[in-house]
C-alpha cells in the first residue's frame, strides 16, 4: 500500500480570471483526479486530494503541506497555464522529500516528453490516466525498473522514453464514480450563471469530441474519439449525489453533450419515468439542437443550455472550422427559447479573420437575440492546437507566449485585423456593457427572480460586471 497525494498546484482565481472576475470564478470538483483517486482507493492505497485553489494555498504553504504529510507518491495535475508552477514546485519538493512525482493532465498529454527534462519529475502520464496510474503505482511498489509495458507512460532510463499510447477505455461504466468524499465540498462554488439552486455538482456523461475547431485541443487529446456512459450509469450517479449530498442542481461539463440524440432521449425518458427531481444543464452544439428533443429535455429537468457559438459572422466561423452556419445558430437559439430553456452563449473575441467592425456587428446582433447570459472568451492559441501552429507559421496574426496567461481570459493573440492587444481588451469591456446594461435585459432579469438564491447569484454577476 502506498500513501498517495493527488495535487492541484496553486494557481489563484485572480491569475486565471483577472481581478474583475476572480470573486465569481468557477470552482468545480476536479473530476479527473477524482476518478484516479477512486481507482487507487479500490487498489487499497491511502489516497488524499489537495486542491490548493479552493483552499487558497500559495506556493510556500503547498510545499510545506507536502513536506509535513510525507506521501510516497505525488500525482500532479498539469495544464498549459500552470505548467511553470508544476515545474518549480516539483523542484522544491524534491529538495527535501524522497518522493516519486507523477505529472498528468492536458499539457502532459500534448507534450509528454518535455516535463521530464525537469529531473524532479519522475514520470509523465499522457492520455487517459486511470489504468496507467494504477499500473505505475503497482510497478513502484514492486520496485520494477522495466516500465516498457505500461502504456501511456513517459519515463527516464538514461534517456527519455515514451511508451505507446494506451487504448481508450471502451466501457466508461466500468469506472467507479469520482471520489468526492476526498474533497472539501463546501469550498467549491459555481459561477452565478451555472446554477439555479444549491447544492450544485458537476458531472460528465462522456469523454472526447469528434470535431476539429482550430482553437481547441480536445479532439487531439482524445484522438477525436467520443464515448458515452450508459444512461443508467449516469442516472445512478445523479441518484447518489441526491441521496448522499442533497444535490439539487447538476451541471454536465462534457466537451460536447448533445451529439447522440438517441442517448439523450433515453436519458430524459428515464429521468421522467423515475421522477428524478433535479435541475440540470449541459453544453450543446447548435447543429444538434432540434425542437422536439429540446422540449423533452425541458420536461426531464434541463433548465439551461450552454452553446459554444463563438461568432455570428460566417467568415469567422469558417476560419475557426466551427462547421456550422449562422442560420443553424439562430434556429437553435429560437427553438431553445420556445422550449423554455435558458441560454448561456459563449462567444470569442479576437478570432482569426475578425476585425473590430465585424465584432461590433456581432455584438449588435447578440443584443437583438435577448439571450439569458453571454460570455466572451479571448481567442487563445494553446500549444497543441492547429491555431497555435498556424499562428507560429505567420498565419492569422501574432501572439505572445506567456504560458501562465493562457486561460481564455487574458489577451495574448492579435489577429491581423486588430491594431493591438489593448484594443481587444477595450472592445471586450464595451461588449459586456453593451449587452448587460440594456434596460430591457435588466428588467428581464429582475422579472425572473423567484428566490433568495436568484437574488444572490444576480447580485454576484452584477458586481463582476462592474469590475471587468
Amino acid at each position: 500500500m502506498k500513501k498517495i497525494l493527488l495535487l492541484i498546484p496553486p494557481f489563484s482565481l485572480e491569475k486565471r480570471y483577472g481581478k474583475g472576475l476572480s470573486k465569481v470564478g468557477t470552482l468545480i470538483h476536479p473530476l479527473g483526479i477524482g476518478y484516479i483517486a477512486s481507482i487507487l482507493e479500490s487498489e487499497g492505497h491511502e489516497v488524499s486530494i489537495l486542491d490548493t485553489q479552493v483552499e487558497d494555498m500559495d506556493y510556500e504553504s503547498t510545499i510545506k503541506y507536502c513536506l509535513e504529510t510525507k506521501p510516497d507518491i505525488i500525482g500532479m495535475y498539469c495544464n498549459t497555464s500552470n505548467y511553470n508552477v508544476v515545474m518549480e514546485i516539483s523542484k522544491e519538493i524534491k529538495k527535501s522529500l524522497n518522493v516519486k512525482i507523477i505529472v498528468g493532465g492536458p499539457q502532459a498529454t500534448i507534450d509528454g516528453k518535455h516535463p521530464l527534462t525537469n529531473e524532479s519529475i519522475d514520470y509523465v502520464i499522457f492520455g487517459e490516466a486511470e489504468e496507467t496510474f494504477k499500473e505505475l503505482v503497482h510497478a513502484i511498489e514492486e520496485n520494477k525498473m522495466d516500465l516498457y509495458g505500461i502504456d501511456g507512460l513517459s519515463w527516464r532510463n538514461g534517456m527519455i522514453i515514451t511508451n505507446k499510447p494506451r487504448a481508450w477505455i471502451k466501457n466508461l461504466d466500468e469506472l467507479p464514480f469520482p471520489a468526492r468524499h476526498l474533497l472539501k465540498l463546501d469550498l467549491y462554488s459555481p459561477s452565478p450563471q451555472h446554477y439555479r439552486e444549491l447544492p450544485y455538482f458537476n458531472m460528465t456523461a462522456s469523454r472526447g469530441c469528434p470535431f476539429s475547431c482550430i482553437f481547441c485541443s480536445s479532439g487531439d487529446i482524445w484522438d477525436h474519439k467520443y464515448r458515452l456512459r450508459s444512461a443508467d450509469n449516469v442516472i445512478a450517479e445523479i441518484k447518489l449525489l441526491k441521496e448522499k449530498y442533497s444535490a439539487r442542481d447538476i451541471g454536465f461539463w462534457d466537451d460536447i453533450f448533445g451529439i447522440n440524440p438517441k442517448w439523450i432521449e433515453e436519458f430524459c425518458n428515464k429521468m421522467i419515468e423515475q421522477k428524478i427531481n433535479v435541475n440540470w444543464s449541459c453544453e450543446f452544439r447548435v447543429d444538434t439542437a432540434k425542437p422536439d428533443l429540446l422540449k423533452l429535455m425541458k420536461r426531464a429537468g434541463c433548465w439551461c443550455i450552454f452553446y459554444g457559438i463563438e461568432s455570428l459572422d460566417q467568415d469567422v466561423l469558417d476560419a475557426i472550422n466551427k462547421r456550422v452556419k449562422v442560420q443553424q445558430i439562430l434556429d437553435a437559439l429560437k427553438w431553445t427559447k420556445e422550449a423554455g430553456i435558458e441560454i448561456r452563449a459563449n462567444f470569442i473575441i479576437g478570432n482569426p479573420a475578425e476585425t473590430p467592425e465585424k465584432f461590433k456587428k456581432v455584438v449588435e446582433e447578440i443584443c437583438k437575440l435577448d439571450l439569458d447570459y453571454v460570455k466572451f472568451n479571448v481567442m487563445t492559441p494553446y500549444p497543441g492546437t492547429r491555431l497555435y501552429e498556424e499562428v507560429k507559421q505567420g498565419k492569422w496574426g501574432t501572439m505572445t507566449e506567456e504560458t501562465d496567461k493562457l486561460t481564455n481570459y487574458f489577451t495574448t493573440f492579435k489577429p491581423h485585423g486588430y491594431e493591438s492587444l489593448e484594443q481587444i481588451d477595450q472592445l471586450k469591456k464595451w461588449a459586456y456593457r453593451k449587452i448587460y446594461l440594456r434596460p430591457k435585459y435588466i428588467f428581464s432579469r429582475l422579472s425572473e427572480i423567484r428566490s433568495f438564491t436568484d437574488i444572490k447569484r444576480n447580485v454576484k454577476g452584477a458586481l463582476a460586471l462592474v469590475k471587468i
